[in-house]
């Protein structure tokens, strides 16, 4: 277990180290730094999730609701379409008043109806994201987009922990129990396919320079 926790944590601090060894390169990209800013945010409430165990509930909630701004946040940038933009922030502006009053008086059931109502959002726009894609004819090899992992990321995550928010609504301090070893499991795979996306957007922006240069020649 021991051995689980340093590998989240080393998985997690990984997307903030690359941003600041590619930084140069990549700082300019808005929706990686929108991923930064929220990997960021999920180890500051890590650390408080490990100072105030008393309130571990109350973290665990707020903690969801910022996830799923920065999510919504990063789809907004990344779908192109202009009919779906507004739609994007029409939805998450409800579902984010939803979640507030969920909170306020659902706090036992909360968990699990902020990880359905996280989990259908995202994947529907993640579907929209994809039907982009693969209709865009500048799209060759999707996977050597940035942004793809980034999306896969979400959903591998967030269809996993799911179940774990289903089977653990009931209880209170939920990172003691032993199915919270899910959530570390697919937080570590989020933070590896999201250090994959800082990698690839540091090449493509690599190759854009070097086009440059043999350009102005």
């Amino acid at each position: 277990m021991v051995l689980l926790f340093l590998i989240g944590f080393l998985a997690q601090v990984s997307p903030l180290v690359l941003f600041f060894v590619f930084f140069k390169r990549i700082n300019k990209i808005v929706e990686l730094r929108v991923i930064f800013l929220y990997v960021l945010a999920s180890l500051i409430f890590d650390f408080l999730l490990g100072a105030f165990k008393s309130h571990s509930s109350l973290i665990i909630s707020i903690s969801a609701m910022v996830e799923f701004a920065f999510f919504s946040a990063f789809f907004y940038l990344v779908i192109l379409s202009k009919k779906f933009k507004p739609s994007i922030i029409i939805i998450s502006g409800l579902a984010l008043c939803a979640e507030i009053i969920l909170l306020y008086f659902d706090k036992e059931n909360f968990d699990f109806w902020v990880a359905l109502i996280t989990a259908i959002i995202i994947v529907t726009y993640s579907i929209s994201y994809f039907y982009e894609q693969l209709n865009s004819p500048e799209t060759l090899i999707i996977y050597q987009s940035y942004t793809f992992w980034i999306v896969v990321g979400c959903i591998i995550y967030l269809s996993g922990t799911l179940f774990l928010f289903l089977y653990t609504s009931d209880l209170k301090n939920k990172e003691s129990s032993p199915w919270w070893v899910i959530n570390i499991s697919f937080e570590i795979v989020k933070n590896v396919f999201f250090s994959i996306a800082f990698i690839i957007a540091r090449k493509i922006k690599q190759k854009q320079e070097e086009r440059t240069f043999v350009d102005s020649f």
